[in-house]
């Protein structure tokens, strides 16, 4: 393996930006890294209590309360992220910023590891990955999350550097990292299990299908050193260890937790949600990462089935493997949920940073000099394109307009096609700089929008609401002005809890012996009235037609709900006198 291709210099850092007194020279690329790091970190660690828990999110950070308490809840997950909630809650105390701390962390780091993937993918290539990874709104979301896909990431990339250095060069770090990896993966998510799968499965065909000589030569470097195999069984012994008894907190629940997590995706019966789910939140989230992550998928495995396994490098086939498995783990799960996505677009952002890297070197870029009119005129017609389709979205256009809107959308076609005709692949810097230009403001204004606005998010639970602090507020004053109990009913279910544990409540079903009830406001308990108005303490909504085009396209830009609007809404209810 080449360490890095030469012709991504000139594209990726090699050029000097600066020469100071003393000679120090800073290039294009650590300047690019370290601004991307910056804003992927702010992305993610930023005002992380916003914006508001879900319901799952709340459940979670409640049972890791309980953890840190003392007390270890019946369905506690005891996976990494949960597990290191509950001593970041013994050290700093509860709050909703200390939940999401560790995901937030976990997923800035995420980005480190692609750069240091930069000997495989070149270092154009990892910059392009990186600029996914980081600017990703999925990924943003759930780094931004107390849910249980939000560390899994981490240890998937680290396994694949880890393994690819030690193949590279078997030392005891790469080696150490990879098993560290590989231990804690069935004990943190589906995310780090799906990894595992991958890399397991890489070396299996690796060495028993095409009898690959850097692996087998890397496995007798791996047998012969003590140091190595030793330090892995015990990495080995302490992560099962770790995993039966869930981090510590008791021995009567043994497992491993993410393994579980993973298992529970195929479980019957089925969810509600439809099969086109996952598409309609690549579609409407990721679609950078799918477009370019697909193209070089088709591309790879072309290449493979024109010319075998030779004709692509062992970290493309890696990758090959990883997203085939990503791919067909999603086909076959019964219980969809957003997160899952996130096994499948770390493999994809790095084969599109693979692409990316070919591309640099393969495309005659000269052409943007005298051909910029082109690419200016493409991405004219495109804003006019989205302006008529964010008036179509909120006012409706007339016939005209529409056929105006056709007409932009054909003319880029044309542009890009006639500059095919003329000079051959060499056009293809067109189209490339045009969706790159269009790219970009999409995953800044998406990122920012599931990071920090209050918009209507589809791929989350249902969030609370702000008056759920104002009814803790009143729950509180009316528990004090009344005396006895104050009872929430045992089916609003348990993540109610957080947003109301500084009140005093007792969990249970409604009593005539409680002076006040928290139950839903339509279902009024035997022997008490309401007192006041409902309040909302959660709301969500969830598309009625997921590949709508104009509803899409009216939520992507005005963050607007164009489906039915769940929520939950409470009363408070006293005994009728």
């Amino acid at each position: 393996m080449t360490d890095f291709p030469p012709t991504s210099a000139a594209i990726a850092g090699e050029a000097s930006v600066a020469r100071g007194k003393s000679g120090l020279t800073v290039s294009v690329e650590a300047l690019a890294w370290a601004a991307l790091l910056a804003l992927a970190a702010a992305l993610r660690l930023a005002s992380l209590e916003r914006p508001p828990f879900s319901l799952a999110e709340a459940g979670r950070a409640l049972d890791a309360a309980r953890v840190a308490d003392g007390t270890v809840p019946a369905g506690w997950s005891g996976d990494l992220a949960a597990a290191l909630t509950s001593y970041l809650f013994r050290i700093f105390g509860e709050s909703q910023f200390v939940a999401r701390l560790a995901p937030a962390v976990a997923g800035a780091a995420l980005v480190g590891v692609v750069w240091l993937a930069r000997p495989w993918l070149g270092r154009a290539g990892a910059l392009v990955a990186g600029v996914l990874v980081g600017f990703s709104p999925l990924f943003v979301l759930f780094a931004r999350s107390a849910l249980a896909f939000s560390a899994g990431s981490l240890l998937a990339a680290a396994m694949a550097v880890a393994v690819f250095a030690y193949l590279r060069q078997p030392r005891p770090w790469p080696a150490f990292a990879l098993v560290v990896a590989l231990g804690l993966s069935p004990l943190t998510d589906a995310v780090a299990v799906t990894g595992a799968i991958a890399v397991l499965g890489f070396l299996a065909l690796e060495s028993l299908l095409l009898d690959s000589e850097q692996v087998a030569a890397a496995w007798r470097t791996f047998r012969r050193s003590p140091v190595h195999w030793l330090s892995a069984l015990l990495v080995l012994a302490a992560a099962l260890e770790l995993g039966l008894t869930h981090f510590g907190t008791s021995l009567d629940r043994s497992g491993l937790p993410g393994l579980r997590l993973w298992t529970n995706m195929f479980d019957l019966p089925r969810d509600s949600r439809p099969p086109e789910y996952h598409m309609a939140l690549l579609a409407a989230y990721e679609w950078p990462a799918l477009l370019a992550g697909g193209l070089a998928f088709v591309l790879f495995a072309g290449r493979v089935l024109r010319g075998g396994t030779g004709a692509v490098s062992p970290f493309q086939r890696f990758l090959l493997v990883w997203t085939a498995v990503a791919a067909l783990t999603l086909v076959l799960v019964t219980r969809r949920e957003a997160g899952q996505l996130l096994m499948l677009l770390l493999p994809l952002a790095l084969l599109a940073g693979a692409l990316a890297e070919e591309a640099a070197s393969a495309i005659d870029w000269s052409l943007l000099r005298r051909g910029w009119p082109i690419v200016v005129a493409c991405l004219g017609l495109i804003a006019y394109a989205a302006l008529l389709l964010t008036e179509w979205s909120r006012t409706g256009i007339g016939d005209g307009d529409r056929a105006l809107l056709v007409l932009a959308l054909v003319g880029v076609a044309a542009l890009i096609g006639g500059t095919y005709l003329l000079v051959g692949r060499r056009a293809a810097a067109v189209p490339l700089v045009a969706l790159t230009l269009v790219a970009v403001p999409f995953l800044a204004h998406s990122s920012l929008a599931v990071g920090f606005g209050d918009g209507a998010e589809f791929t989350a639970d249902l969030r609370i609401t702000g008056r759920a602090e104002r009814f803790s507020e009143t729950v509180s004053q009316l528990a004090q002005e009344r005396g006895g109990t104050v009872a929430l009913d045992r089916a609003l279910g348990e993540s109610l809890v957080w947003p109301l544990r500084d009140a005093p409540l007792v969990t249970g079903d409604p009593t005539k012996s409680a002076s006040a009830v928290i139950a839903r406001a339509d279902q009024t308990p035997a022997g008490f009235e309401p007192l006041g108005d409902a309040w909302r303490l959660a709301e969500g909504w969830y598309p009625q037609a997921l590949l709508h085009p104009l509803s899409l396209w009216r939520w992507l830009v005005f963050r607007e709900p164009y489906g039915s609007v769940d929520s939950i809404d409470v009363r408070i209810y006293v005994p009728k006198p």
